[in-house]
C-alpha cells in the first residue's frame, strides 16, 4: 500500500505540474494579446490519510486558475482611455480649425488687410482706373476667403456627421459583443461550478476598454457574472444579455447636423449633449464647444464688415454721379437663418428675422419660444431670457434683430431657432463689377457765397442717408427768427371805438419803407406765406427778404444782400385822413405788436449778426430751420452741413449735387477708416478685434485640448504599465516557472518511478 500512496501522491504532482506548464506556456503564447490577463495555477495540498500515528500527506491538487486582475486598476484604466480619446480627438478637429483660421499668409486678417490697403490706395488716387480695378481684384478676393473658410468648416461638420454615424455603428457592435460575452460567461460559471472563465473576462473587459475608447462607460456587475454598461447620464447599452443600440437622428432643429439617439418607447431621445469621454464624445464637445462658435464668429465678422462697408459705402457716388448702391450683396435681410423644431405644427417661414443694426448684433443664437401666452427670446451663449413684449402683435428688435410674424400664428409649446450670423460668411459676394462704378466720391459739395459780409464757413458737408437723399442745388441762408405771424384769429383785425369818424390803417414798415398796408374793413392777410409776399415786394428797396418755414411756424427776416448792419421793422396805427385816433383804437400787428391809439407805433430791430439759418431748394421751398449754433450739424433730406463762425444776416451757403467728383476721395477716406472703427458689438470691437477674438479662442482651446490630451495621455501610459506589471506577462518571470515546474514535473515523474519499482519488487517477493 505504501507503493500505492507513493504513487498516487506523484501522479497528483505530476498532473499539477503539467497544468501549471500548461497555464505558463499559455500565458507565453497570449504575450501580445490585447487584454490578456496573465492567469497562474493556485495550488493547494491534498486531504491526508488518517494513521495511528499521525496523518500521512496525499499530494497536490489544483485548487483554482486564476488571473491576475485588479478592478480598480482596470476601470482607471477604462477612465483615461476615454479621457485620451476624447481630449485627442478634441485637439485634432481643433487643430483643423485652428490651422484654417489662424494661417499667417492665407487666413482672413491677411485678406482683410489688403482689401483696405486697396480702398486706402484708391483714396491716395480715386481717378486712377487701375487702383479701382486693384480694389475690385482684392474685394472678390476677400468674398472667395470668407467662402472657403467657411466651406473649409462646413466640410469639417459634414466629416462629424459621417463620424458619428461611423463610429456609433461601433459602439452598438461592441454593446452587442459584450452582451453576447455576458452570455457565455454566464454559461460558463454555471457550468464550471463557480469557476471563473478567465479568458472570457479578459475579452469582455478588452471589449468594454475599446467601448471607452469612444465614449465614457461605468460598469454594475450582476450576480450571474454579467455586466451592465452605461453612458452618458446613465443609459444603459448593455444589460445583461441584451444591448441597445444608439441611434442617429437629425438634430431637432436643423436637419443637417446628425445627432446621437438613445430608444425611449416608440421613438428617441437626443443624447448627444450628454455624452462625454471617447472619441464621439470629443467630437460632439468640439462641435458644440469650437465649431459652431467659429462659424458663427466667421459669419459675425462677414455680416458685419458687409453691413457696415455697405452702410457707408451707399453714402457715396461713382464717377457717373449715381448714389446708394451696395459694394457687397446685402446679408442684412436673407442672412438670418431660422429653423423650426421638427415638433412643430408652425413652419420657419412664418418667422421674420431681419438685421436693423448691425453695430448691435451679439453673434450669438437664440431660441424663440412661447409658453402659454408668454413669448421668450432665450440667447444661447449666455442663456438669458427675454419676454417679448409686442411680438407677435407687432414686429420687436432685440440685439439688432427684428422679429416679426410673417403669418398665421405660433402654438404653444413651439419654438424656433434663429441664427442671425451662421450662413453670413458663405454669402458675402461682390456687387459691384466696374472700376467706373466704385462710389469714392461725396455726393454733395458745399460753398461760401462770394457776398458774404460774416466769417462764417461751410464744410464739405455729407450724406447721411441714401434712400432719403434728395439731388439739388440748396441755400443755407442766415436771417433772424422774428414774431411775425397771420395765422392768429386777433391779428390783423383792427378794432375802432367809433368815438369819432377815424379811417383806420394798419402799416408795416422796413428800414422806413412800407411794405403793406390794411385799410379797416380790409381782408385780412391769410398765413405767413402772403406776409413774406408782402414782404419780398419791397425786398430790391428795403434789402430784407423774408422766409417761412411752415412746419416749425416761424418767420424769418434776413438782409438780402448780405450786411453787417441791423435793419428795423415798424407797426404802425393811423388814420388815413387827419383824424386824431381814439385812444382805445387798437390793433395787433402781424409781428405781434399791441398797437393803440395812445401807443400807435413799435418798431423792432433785426440784422447784423444772424441767430438762426433757413434751408431753401432751387425751387424756393423752405427744407428745414433752426437756431444757429456755430459748428452744429444742419441735417436735411438725407444731407448734414455745419456753418462755423460768426455770421451775418443774409449770409449764404450753397450745398449742391457734386456734378464732378472724379478727384473727390472723401467717401473712399470713411470707407478706409471703417477697418480700425469700433462699430461693432456695441461699439466696442472693430473688424480685427473680433477676428482676433475668434482665433484667441480657437487657439485657446486647441491649446487646452493639446495639453490635457498629453496630461491623459500620460496617465493613460502610466495605467497601461500599471495594468502591465499586475496583468501582463513577464518572459522572464514565465521561464523561471516553467524551469520550477518542469523541475517538479520531472521530480513528480521519479516519485512515479520509484513508487513503480516499489511495487514490482513486492510483486517479485510475492510470487516467490
Amino acid at each position: 500500500m505504501a507503493g500505492g500512496g507513493v504513487l498516487s501522491s506523484g501522479i497528483s504532482g505530476l498532473l499539477s505540474s503539467q497544468r501549471a506548464l500548461a497555464t505558463i506556456s499559455n500565458n507565453i503564447n497570449n504575450v501580445n494579446t490585447e487584454g490578456y490577463s496573465r492567469q497562474r495555477v493556485e495550488l493547494s495540498s491534498r486531504t491526508p490519510d488518517a494513521a495511528g500515528y499521525g496523518f500521512v500527506g496525499t499530494g497536490v491538487q489544483i485548487s483554482s486558475i486564476e488571473r491576475a486582475f485588479d478592478s480598480f486598476v482596470t476601470s482607471q484604466l477604462r477612465s483615461s482611455t476615454s479621457s485620451s480619446a476624447q481630449y485627442g480627438e478634441f485637439y485634432a478637429q481643433a487643430s483643423r480649425v485652428n490651422n484654417l483660421l489662424a494661417d499667417a499668409d492665407f487666413g482672413l486678417m491677411p485678406s482683410i488687410q489688403s482689401f483696405f490697403n486697396a480702398v486706402q490706395t484708391v483714396a491716395d488716387d480715386p481717378a486712377s482706373i487701375p487702383a479701382r480695378q486693384v480694389l475690385l481684384s482684392e474685394s472678390e478676393t476677400l468674398a472667395a476667403r470668407f467662402q472657403s473658410f467657411d466651406q473649409g468648416l462646413s466640410d469639417i461638420r459634414s466629416d462629424i456627421n459621417q463620424t458619428i454615424q461611423t463610429e456609433i455603428r461601433a459602439v452598438n457592435s461592441l454593446s452587442a459583443a459584450v452582451a453576447g460575452v455576458n452570455r457565455e460567461i454566464s454559461s460558463a460559471l454555471s457550468a464550471g461550478n463557480g469557476n471563473s472563465p478567465n479568458d472570457l473576462l479578459d475579452k469582455r473587459d478588452q471589449l468594454i476598454l475599446e467601448l471607452s475608447e469612444y465614449v465614457s462607460v461605468s460598469t454594475v456587475e450582476l450576480d450571474n457574472g454579467a455586466v451592465n454598461v452605461f453612458i452618458g447620464n446613465g443609459q444603459a447599452v448593455v444589460t445583461g444579455f441584451d444591448s441597445r443600440d444608439l441611434l442617429t437622428m437629425n438634430n431637432s432643429f436643423d436637419p443637417e447636423q446628425i445627432e446621437v439617439g438613445f430608444p425611449a418607447g416608440s421613438g428617441a431621445v437626443e443624447l448627444s449633449s450628454q455624452l462625454t469621454g471617447g472619441s464621439l464624445g470629443g467630437m460632439l464637445g468640439f462641435r458644440a464647444q469650437l465649431l459652431d462658435s467659429a462659424q458663427d464668429g466667421l459669419g459675425f465678422i462677414a455680416m458685419g464688415l458687409v453691413e457696415t462697408f455697405n452702410a457707408q459705402y451707399r453714402l457715396g457716388s461713382d464717377l457717373d454721379g449715381v448714389v446708394g448702391n451696395d459694394f457687397f450683396d446685402s446679408l442684412g435681410g436673407t442672412g438670418p437663418q431660422v429653423l423650426a423644431n421638427s415638433t412643430n405644427a408652425s413652419t420657419a417661414s412664418q418667422i421674420g428675422v431681419t438685421v436693423s443694426d448691425v453695430g448691435q448684433l451679439t453673434g450669438s443664437n437664440y431660441r424663440l419660444e412661447r409658453n402659454g401666452a408668454n413669448y421668450t427670446l432665450t440667447n444661447l451663449d449666455d442663456n438669458t431670457t427675454l419676454a417679448l413684449s409686442t411680438f407677435p402683435g407687432a414686429s420687436e428688435t432685440v440685439d439688432g434683430l427684428t422679429l416679426s410674424l410673417n403669418t398665421g400664428s405660433i402654438a404653444d409649446g413651439e419654438s424656433f431657432l434663429i441664427r442671425p450670423v451662421r450662413n453670413a460668411a458663405r454669402n458675402v459676394d461682390v456687387a459691384v463689377s466696374s472700376p467706373q462704378s466704385l462710389a469714392m466720391a461725396v455726393p454733395v459739395r458745399t460753398s461760401n457765397e462770394l457776398s458774404n459780409t460774416g466769417e462764417g464757413t461751410i464744410n464739405a458737408g455729407s450724406v447721411t442717408d441714401a434712400v432719403a437723399y434728395v439731388a439739388d442745388t440748396y441755400s443755407v441762408v442766415m436771417a433772424d427768427a422774428t414774431g411775425g405771424d397771420a395765422d392768429g384769429s386777433a391779428i390783423g383785425v383792427i378794432s375802432d371805438d367809433a368815438t369819432t369818424a377815424n379811417a383806420l390803417q394798419y402799416r408795416l414798415m422796413i428800414n422806413g419803407t412800407a411794405v403793406y398796408t390794411q385799410n379797416e374793413g380790409d381782408p385780412l392777410l391769410a398765413n405767413q406765406d402772403a406776409l413774406a409776399a408782402q414782404i419780398n415786394l419791397s425786398t430790391a428797396t428795403t434789402g430784407v427778404r423774408a422766409y417761412v418755414d411752415n412746419v416749425s411756424g416761424t418767420l424769418f427776416m434776413a438782409q438780402d444782400p448780405a450786411s453787417a448792419m441791423p435793419f428795423t421793422v415798424t407797426e404802425e396805427l393811423l388814420d388815413s385822413g387827419s383824424t386824431p385816433l381814439d385812444s382805445a383804437d387798437a390793433v395787433t400787428g402781424y409781428f405781434g405788436s399791441a398797437l393803440t391809439g395812445a401807443a400807435p407805433t413799435n418798431s423792432f430791430t433785426y440784422g447784423g449778426a444772424a441767430d438762426s439759418y433757413i434751408v431753401i431748394d432751387s425751387g424756393n421751398n423752405t427744407e428745414t430751420s433752426g437756431t444757429y449754433t456755430s459748428g452744429a450739424a444742419i441735417a436735411f433730406n438725407g444731407m448734414t452741413a455745419a456753418v462755423s463762425g460768426a455770421v451775418n444776416s443774409g449770409d449764404r451757403f450753397t450745398i449742391e449735387n457734386n456734378t464732378s467728383g472724379v478727384s473727390d476721395n472723401r467717401n473712399a477716406l470713411q470707407l478706409a477708416a471703417l477697418q480700425t472703427s469700433l462699430l461693432l458689438d456695441n461699439g466696442s470691437a472693430s473688424y480685427d478685434d473680433i477676428y482676433g477674438r475668434i482665433v484667441a479662442d480657437v487657439a485657446s482651446q486647441t491649446r487646452q485640448a493639446d495639453v490635457s490630451s498629453s496630461a491623459f495621455n500620460s496617465i493613460l501610459q502610466q495605467n497601461l504599465e500599471e495594468r502591465a506589471s499586475i496583468s501582463g506577462v513577464n518572459l522572464d518571470e514565465e521561464a523561471a516557472n516553467m524551469m520550477k515546474f518542469q523541475q517538479a514535473y520531472q521530480a513528480a515523474a521519479q516519485i512515479i518511478s520509484t513508487a513503480d519499482s516499489l511495487f514490482q519488487t513486492l510483486i517479485n517477493t510475492m510470487g516467490r
